[in-house]
């Protein structure tokens, strides 16, 4: 495991530490074979995780312009993600932790967006998502502050 990730403190590198650990020996020696096998880990994980870490979906502009509606008066929060993108999943248990912190404020609501369906192609385009994970955080229906933004595309 010499040629893991540099950031070994980071949570990307915790997932990917928990998805490859104790099973070196399995792991296909042909880049093509490696990347399947890893990707059948990254599923598996997400399939065990993602339920841990729901968050109200937004699906489609129509739908997000009427959160944007509802919620005028208070911090929206989303998060864009997308199926196997470790990054998202490493971080999606933070973002959770930080709606469960804030769920006894009724002035701030957490939204996700996944980027990987058909009905928010548009909307990531719209919004400029250039990769995942993205937060973006909007009150009185305007976006406050900058995109935070991982680099996975």
């Amino acid at each position: 495991m010499d040629d893991l990730p540099e950031e070994r403190g980071s949570p990307v590198f915790a997932v990917f530490e928990k998805l490859v650990k104790g099973q070196e020996s399995e792991m296909p020696e042909d880049k093509n074979k490696w990347a399947l096998w890893f990707d059948q880990r990254l599923e598996a994980y997400e399939k065990e995780n993602l339920p841990k870490m729901h968050i109200t979906e937004i699906v489609g502009e129509a739908e997000f312009e009427k959160k944007l509606a509802e919620n005028q008066d208070k911090m929206m929060v989303i998060k864009y993600w997308k199926h196997k993108c470790l990054p998202c999943l490493s971080y999606g248990p933070f973002h959770k932790k930080a709606e469960e912190a804030l769920n006894q404020d009724p002035n701030c609501v957490f939204y996700s967006v996944d980027i990987k369906r058909a009905e928010n192609l548009k909307l990531a385009a719209w919004q400029r998502i250039m990769g995942t994970p993205t937060i973006q955080c909007y009150h009185q229906g305007r976006q406050v502050g900058n995109n935070v933004e991982e680099t996975n595309y």
